[in-house]
């Protein structure tokens, strides 16, 4: 079998170790879906660290301390990061403004995490942290399976000449917990244009994967908007998502045709509506899903893959990303990195790799 780069085999830092230092790190969101994850998987892995949950209303059933954040309210930031070592962002569907939260944490060196796959509030984030001087925290968006573990795993790439593009397959199972922020993300860019051409989830494609299981697919954004850097270049991504269940992938379809016309975003009551049945549809789905990262030539063949299969506890996997991040920013120490950063320059694809099979997951790659 032939790799672009090895995947495994000897490396200087192989696996992600439990931080042992103290450290707080304060989980904004962490009464949502992938913000429980978050804490569950920093408690699990890291058990040096101190965990804190914020929110505007303490959800009271986290085993850890609350403190409260409001978004919509700037004057509760300062208190909420005091003594805050690393912020993860976590409460989405994040259309809000980053802005205030993300220059709060650099006033305060309190480094900034976020796992959001929006291209709009990435760029915003970026923003905000291109504009601050002096900076003596980092600030890492995207930490999330769009863009961050995509790009991690991207990086075995950069080392093949004829790589022209890269095409990314997530498809999720559709009995994972679903919420009204993740719902609304889900739903927004629908019958939206694509930087590429095109509109989100017009078309269906289907992929056959690894395990001889065969998935529906819809073209979707991803937040790289000068490409993916690979190779001392940037390398144009085609990103695909969609669900273990046909019928949601076709009713995917049919919302593009109609969400366009009722503006910018889905509105909030049509997203009270659709999460009774979201939920419904999940005591029909399934729990496997796939990850598949493909580097292609210039005229689209296939040069090398990697591909993430989980048999259950899916979920995991998105909210890993924030982790890996936190506990690299925490063993850094204070002023130890600042700036702007990408996921991929505190974790190597080894490392990422390491990790999803220490959890059960399989890692395939050719």
């Amino acid at each position: 079998m032939w790799r672009s780069a090895p995947l495994t085999g000897a490396s200087a830092a192989v696996a992600i170790v439990p931080v042992t230092d103290r450290g707080k790190i304060l989980v904004l969101g962490a009464g949502g879906v992938l913000g429980r994850l978050i804490v569950a998987l920093l408690r699990e892995d890291h058990p040096g660290l101190e965990v804190i949950a914020a929110s505007r209303h303490d959800p009271g059933d986290l085993p850890v301390a609350h403190r409260p954040l409001d978004l919509a309210e700037p004057d509760t930031f300062p208190e909420a990061l005091t003594g805050i070592d690393v912020l993860i962002h976590a409460a989405g569907p994040f259309h809000h403004d980053p802005a205030p939260l993300v220059r709060a944490c650099l006033a305060r060196g309190v480094h900034y995490v976020d796992i959001a796959e929006d291209a709009h509030f990435i760029a915003r984030v970026k923003a905000a942290a291109r504009g601050w001087r002096g900076a003596r925290s980092a600030v890492m968006p995207g930490c999330s399976t769009v863009p961050g573990l995509v790009a991690v795993l991207s990086q075995v790439f950069g080392r093949l000449s004829a790589l022209s593009s890269v095409a990314v397959f997530l498809n999720l199972g559709s009995r994972n917990p679903v919420s009204a922020g993740l719902l609304s993300g889900l739903l927004a860019p629908l019958g939206r244009p694509l930087q590429g051409g095109g509109r989100c989830f017009r078309r269906l494609v289907r992929r056959r994967h690894r395990d001889a299981v065969t998935r529906c697919y819809g073209a979707y954004p991803i937040p790289f908007p000068n490409g993916l850097p690979l190779g001392g270049r940037a390398v144009p991504v085609c990103f695909f998502t969609g669900f273990d269940r046909c019928y949601l992938n076709a009713g995917l379809k049919c919302a593009s045709f109609v969400l366009p016309a009722l503006g910018e975003g889905p509105p909030a009551r049509l997203v009270r509506l659709l999460l009774p049945v979201a939920r419904l549809c999940r005591r029909f789905g399934g729990e496997e899903g796939h990850l598949v990262v493909e580097a292609r030539g210039s005229g689209g063949e296939l040069l090398a893959e990697v591909e993430v299969i989980a048999r259950k506890e899916g979920l995991r996997l998105p909210a890993a990303p924030a982790v890996w991040a936190a506990a690299r920013l925490v063993r850094s120490g204070a002023g130890g990195v600042a700036g702007l950063l990408p996921l991929q320059s505190l974790v190597d694809a080894r490392e990422a790799v390491q990790w999803i099979r220490d959890h059960g997951y399989e890692v395939h790659d050719r």
